[in-house]
């Protein structure tokens, strides 16, 4: 992905940036410009260094977030930081059917796929071809297989040793 697109320019002089917003967010509810201190941006390091102090002027004018990153850190964080949400938020929506349904995480979550799959098909298609992106989707399917096994076999205690891992993962 970004390697490729180095490996192409790499006779000619660029800034790479890239601003990063969350794709799963309505365009309606993008941040309006004053709350841009909130919302991230990337810049690879192996691009112009005049290109990446013109960006990196502009970005901290309007107080966003920047971020650093080499070609190569870019798509593990793009394959860990988009891959993962991407793909399960894509199997949350394949798995809908039409169907009203009560409950405030099942509407939060439908709110999120759909802001999610009104992105442009090619940005998906792009993180989800990241090279290290398959790894993520293998980890998402191990979880997924433990995760069955213990509800199949009703095992409280697998269970309860399952949610205190998990909830460790986002301390």
């Amino acid at each position: 992905m970004a390697i490729q697109f180095h490996q192409e320019m790499k006779d000619r002089d660029y800034p790479t940036k890239e601003p990063v917003r969350n794709p799963q967010q309505s365009n309606e509810q993008a941040n309006p410009m004053g709350q841009l201190e909130k919302e991230n941006t990337i810049i690879i390091s192996e691009g112009d260094h005049l290109g990446k102090i013109f960006f990196k002027d502009i970005y901290s004018s309007l107080r966003l977030h920047i971020c650093e990153y080499t070609f190569e850190e870019h798509d593990k964080v793009v394959a860990y930081s988009l891959g993962i949400p991407f793909a399960s938020t894509m199997v949350f929506a394949a798995t809908m059917k039409h169907q009203d349904a009560p409950g405030t995480t099942f509407k939060r979550h439908m709110k999120i796929a759909r802001g999610l799959l009104s992105e442009d098909d090619y940005l998906l298609t792009e993180i989800l071809f990241n090279p290290r992106t398959p790894h993520q989707i293998a980890r998402i399917q191990e979880e997924l297989d433990i995760l069955q096994r213990i509800i199949k076999d009703k095992d409280s205690e697998g269970m309860k040793e399952y949610l205190t891992k998990i909830r460790k993962n986002i301390e």
